[in-house]
C-alpha cells in the first residue's frame, strides 16, 4: 500500500477513535447530569417521605397531648390545661392541614387521612365536651374516647406503615439510582480513558508514522533525484518565456563539459548546440515545437565546452507549470556518437559487401563457364578418345599384338576416370551456386532407392536401415549426400568378409543427425581433417578407387543446409560418418569454393 494512503488511513482510525472518545464523554456527562437529577428527585421523595412521617408521629403525638390536657382540667381543674388544650388543637389542625398537603400526590394515604381527620374531629369534640362541664360531671367520662383514641392510633399506624414502605422503596431506588450512577460514571470515565489512551498512542504512532513517510519520501525524492541526475541519457528543462535552461542533469554536463552554474538560468538550448544544429534548432525545429509541443527523433549536433562535437537524439515534450503557468519544455537526449560510427561502419560494410557480392557474382558467372566448358569442350576430346579406342581395338583387333590390346583398355578405364572426375566437379560446382529449392520428402525412401541400387552391384553387402524421418530440404542435393556416403562405406568394407553398412538417426531439440556406418578398414582420426577436402585421399588409389570429391561434396551440401558434419573411425574396426539437419526452420548458406 503507498504511504500517502497508509497515513490517511491512519488518520482516519485516529479521528475515528477520537470522535467515539469526545462522544462518549459527552455521553457519560450527560448521563451523570440525567442521574444526580434523578438522584435529587428521588433524594427529595425520601425526604417528604420522612417529612410525612415525622409529621404523622406529631400530629398524633400533638392528638395525645391534647387529650391529655383536657383530662389534666377535668382531675385538677386547672385553667392551664384548658389553655394547653386549645394550643394544642390549633397546632394538630395546623399539623393535619399540612398532611393534607404532604399526601396529595399519594390518593391511598389522602383518603386514610380523611378518614382520621374525622375521627380527630369526634375526639376532639368530646375532649372539648368534657371541658364544658364541671369537672365532677366529666370524671365518669374520662374514659369515653378510648375506643375512638384506639381506632385513631390503628389508622396513625396505618398511615405510618404505608409511608415506612414507601420509604424503603424510594430509599432503595435512590441507592440504587446512586450505584448505577457510580458505575456509569465510573465505567464511561474509564471507557473514556482508555479511548483516551487509545488515541494518544495513534497520535503517537501517526506522528512517528509521519516523520517515517516524510524520511520515505524525502529518500524517494533524493533517490529520484539521483536517478534524474545519473540517468543513462541527459535531460534538461528549459522556461520558453526567456529560454533560459532551468533545470540540467549530471549526465547531460558531463557530456557537454560544463558547470551547473555555467548554464541553469545563463544558457538556452540553442547556446548548447554546434552552429550548423543550431541554425536548424531555431529557424525549423522551435517553431514546429511551439506548434505541436513536441519534436521526436532529431539528430542534432552538440558542442561541448572543449569545442569538440557529439550527436544526440533529442526528444522534447511541453508542460504547464501548474503554480506558474508558464510553458516548460523538458529535453531527453541520448548521445548516439557511437552508434552514428557504426553506422557510417555499417555503410562502409554493406558498401564492401556489396563489391564482394559483384566479384562472387563474376565468380558464379565464370564457375558456370568453367562447368559449361568442362561438361562440352572436356568430354569432346574424351568421347573421341574412347570412340578411336574401340575403333582400333575392333576393326584392327587381328593388327593388335595382346600388349597393344591391354594398353587400349588402359586408355578406355583412364577415360571413364577422367569421366567421372569431370562428373564429380561438375556435382561441386552445383553444390555451391544457384538457389536452393526446399521441399518436405520422406529421408527414408530416398535412402531405400540409393541402398536399392548398391545392392544390385555388391549384393554381399548387408544393409541395416533404421526408421527414418522426413525433413525439409532440396531433395536431389540431399540424395547426393546419401549415394556418396553409402557407396563410400560399401567401397572401404568391400573386403570385409562380412560387409555390413548400417544407417542410423538421433533426434534432439534443434537437429535430427544422420549416420553411416560400416565394418570396413576404417582409419586414424589424426587425419580426419583431411577427408572433407578436395581431391584429399587416406587410401592409395590402387586400394580403393574414387575422385577424392565425395566427400567434400557431402560437407558442402550440409553446410549449404546449415548442418554438420563429422567423422569417427578407429583403424580396421570401421568408420562412422554422420551429418545433421535442423529441425525447425532452414537458413541456406553460400559455401564459398575451395
Amino acid at each position: 500500500m503507498p504511504i500517502f494512503d497508509k497515513t490517511r488511513l491512519a488518520t482516519a482510525s485516529t479521528g475515528i477513535f477520537f470522535s467515539l472518545a469526545l462522544l462518549l464523554s459527552i455521553g457519560v456527562a450527560g448521563f451523570s447530569y440525567y442521574s444526580v437529577r434523578d438522584f435529587e428527585e428521588r433524594a427529595v421523595w425520601v425526604q417528604h417521605t420522612h417529612t410525612v412521617l415525622n409529621v404523622l408521629e406529631e400530629a398524633h403525638s400533638t392528638l395525645r397531648d391534647t387529650v391529655s390536657s383536657s383530662r389534666g382540667f377535668v382531675l385538677s381543674g386547672n385553667d392551664e390545661y384548658r389553655g394547653n388544650f386549645e394550643a394544642g388543637v390549633r397546632q394538630l389542625n395546623s399539623l393535619m392541614h399540612e398532611l393534607r398537603g404532604l399526601m396529595r400526590d399519594n390518593p391511598e394515604q389522602m383518603k386514610r387521612l380523611v378518614a382520621t381527620e374525622d375521627l380527630v374531629a369526634q375526639r376532639l369534640l368530646m375532649a372539648r365536651k368534657l371541658l364544658e362541664i364541671s369537672p365532677d360531671a366529666a370524671q365518669p367520662r374520662l374514659l369515653e374516647g378510648k375506643a375512638l383514641s384506639d381506632e385513631i392510633r390503628a389508622n396513625f399506624l396505618e398511615m405510618k406503615g404505608a409511608e415506612n414502605a414507601l420509604l424503603a422503596t424510594r430509599s432503595h431506588e435512590t441507592a440504587s439510582s446512586a450505584d448505577v450512577t457510580i458505575l456509569t460514571v465510573l465505567g464511561g470515565s474509564l471507557l473514556s480513558i482508555v479511548l483516551l489512551v487509545v488515541v494518544y498512542r495513534k497520535l503517537r504512532r501517526e506522528m512517528f508514522r509521519r516523520v517515517e513517510a516524510q524520511q520515505r519520501a524525502q529518500a524517494y525524492s533524493d533517490e529520484i533525484e539521483d536517478l534524474y541526475n545519473n540517468a543513462p541519457c541527459g535531460y534538461h528543462s528549459v522556461d520558453e518565456t526567456d529560454k533560459k535552461i532551468i533545470k540540467i542533469n549530471d549526465t547531460e554536463l558531463k557530456w557537454l563539459g560544463f558547470t551547473r552554474e555555467q548554464v541553469v538560468g545563463r544558457m538556452t538550448h540553442a547556446d548548447l548546440l554546434a552552429p550548423d544544429s543550431a541554425e536548424r534548432y531555431l529557424k525549423e525545429l522551435l517553431p514546429q515545437f511551439l506548434l505541436k509541443r513536441e519534436i521526436n527523433g532529431v539528430d542534432l549536433n552538440y558542442r561541448r565546452a572543449d569545442g569538440t562535437i557529439f550527436t544526440a537524439l533529442v526528444n522534447a515534450t511541453a508542460v504547464v507549470n501548474r503554480e506558474s503557468g508558464r510553458l516548460i519544455s523538458r529535453t531527453v537526449m541520448y548521445d548516439i556518437s557511437d552508434r552514428k560510427r557504426s553506422e557510417e561502419e555499417i555503410e562502409a560494410l554493406n558498401a564492401d559487401l556489396k563489391r564482394q557480392a559483384l566479384h562472387l557474382h563474376s565468380v558464379n558467372k565464370e564457375l558456370e563457364s568453367f562447368s559449361y566448358s568442362v561438361s562440352h569442350d572436356l568430354r569432346a576430346p574424351l568421347r573421341a578418345i574412347s570412340g578411336y579406342a574401340m575403333i582400333l581395338e575392333e576393326d584392327y583387333a587381328e593388327a593388335i599384338d595382346e600388349k597393344g590390346r591391354e594398353q587400349l583398355q588402359v586408355i578406355r578405364r583412364n577415360v571413364r576416370k577422367m569421366d567421372e572426375l569431370i562428373n564429380d566437379l561438375l556435382k561441386l560446382a552445383k553444390s555451391t551456386t544457384g538457389e536452393l529449392t526446399l521441399e518436405r520428402f520422406s529421408m527414408e525412401d530416398i535412402v531405400e532407392q540409393v541402398i536399392s541400387g548398391l545392392k544390385r552391384e555388391n549384393p554381399s553387402v548387408e544393409f541395416e536401415l533404421a526408421q527414418l524421418d522426413g525433413v525439409v530440404a532440396n531433395r536431389g542435393l540431399i540424395t547426393q549426400v546419401w549415394e556418396n556416403l553409402l557407396s563410400n562405406a560399401v567401397k572401404f568394407s568391400s573386403k570385409n568378409e562380412h560387409p555390413l553398412v548400417r544407417v542410423t538417426m538421433q533426434v534432439s531439440e534443434d537437429e535430427i543427425v544422420y549416420g553411416v556406418h560400416d565394418n570396413g578398414v576404417g582409419f586414424d582420426m589424426r587425419y580426419a581433417h583431411k577427408l572433407f577436402g578436395t581431391f584429399q585421399r587416406l587410401h592409395r588409389q590402387e586400394e580403393y578407387a574414387g575422385t577424392g570429391i565425395g566427400l567434400a561434396l557431402v560437407q558442402r551440401i550440409v553446410i549449404r543446409h546449415t548442418g554438420r558434419v563429422w567423422a569417427e573411425s578407429k583403424p580396421k574396426e570401421g568408420a562412422s560418418f554422420y551429418f545433421s539437419l535442423p529441425r525447425k526452420g532452414l537458413a541456406p548458406t553460400m559455401v564459398e569454393p575451395q
